[in-house]
């Protein structure tokens, strides 16, 4: 039996194994650990390093979904360890199945056949092809968002579909750099979503230059920094939504999923002086708050 690790947005991995151990027993070859919303990638891949530890082999990494966090920093483990294999679709039919000995390949046959409305007999599927519809109209609609952990569940679900996306882009000097960051990029993007991984200075000159007529685009960046780039760089921005900056040293909590530096405070006064909208707003069922309001009311806003 190899030995897996199990890792899901919240509680849902330990939940699996739990369940899956009332009626296996104790799987001593099994490992979950969660992914909290107070972290960040850094913080995952930390706790994914001393949980492959434990292990004298670490075979396998099952997680949640495809472009979500626990997957993305998975990929980031496994560039330093290419023997390690990573599974998605975490389940309990699955971890059942890979846990009673069966090899992943027919696991997830097992699941998939069992899996719909009992006494239903299932069609035969076909297979889908993933195509990109382009605008019938030349204009560019464009959206951005500030999100630290840039493709991941939220935008490759909820907001590639809530915006109807034909393009995400990644505005990173530091990324573009790294094969691996751009590697997991690639792989958490949707299927038939177009994906552009560019310097702040390469994204002004395509924008500029109408590169992107007909398509709606969501530019995603990890600090409002790259945004004050974009601004010098002549490049008209939209509205601005704040969804996710982790905590680190010296910043301030103003929301839930949001804390920031002196240094955020001055880009967001920056940006809010070139007349942008700026609002906070995590998923898209959830309304919007005044993000320079929020500054003010924890009492940061008026630093320079």
């Amino acid at each position: 039996m190899p030995n897996l690790l199990l890792i899901s947005h919240g509680s849902y991995a330990k939940a699996t194994l739990s369940s899956c151990e009332m009626i296996l027993g104790q799987l001593k070859n099994i490992k979950a650990i969660e992914f909290k919303q107070t972290m960040n990638q850094d913080d995952l891949l930390k706790e994914i390093e001393v949980a492959a530890q434990t292990f004298t082999k670490l075979d396998a990494i099952i997680v949640d979904f495809t472009g979500g966090t626990p997957a993305n920093t998975a990929i980031r483990f496994q560039a330093q360890h290419p023997e390690v294999k990573i599974y998605t679709g975490l389940s309990f039919a699955l971890l059942l199945a890979v846990a009673s000995g069966t090899p992943f390949s027919d696991a997830y046959k097992q699941v998939a056949q069992t899996s719909g409305l009992l006494g239903e007999k299932k069609p035969e599927e076909k297979n889908k092809v993933s195509t990109i519809t382009e605008s019938t109209t030349q204009k560019t609609a464009m959206f951005v968002r500030i999100d630290e952990r840039l493709i991941h569940g939220q935008v490759a679900t909820m907001w590639t579909n809530a915006l109807k996306l034909t393009r995400l882009m990644v505005i990173d000097d530091q990324i573009v750099k790294s094969p691996i960051q751009k590697t997991a990029l690639k792989t958490a993007c949707p299927n038939g979503i177009h994906l552009s991984i560019l310097t702040a200075a390469g994204a002004a000159k395509r924008i500029k230059q109408g590169q992107y007529q007909g398509q709606t685009v969501l530019i995603l960046v990890k600090r409002p920094a790259i945004l004050k780039q974009l601004v010098d760089l002549g490049v008209k921005l939209p509205e601005i939504n704040v969804g996710n900056m982790s905590t680190k040293e010296g910043s301030q909590q103003v929301a839930k999923s949001v804390a920031v530096t002196v240094n955020d405070i001055a880009d967001f006064k920056y940006l809010a002086d070139q007349g942008l909208t700026i609002y906070h707003q995590m998923i898209p069922s959830e309304a919007r708050e005044d993000f320079m309001n929020l500054l003010k009311s924890n009492e940061i806003g008026g630093q320079n």
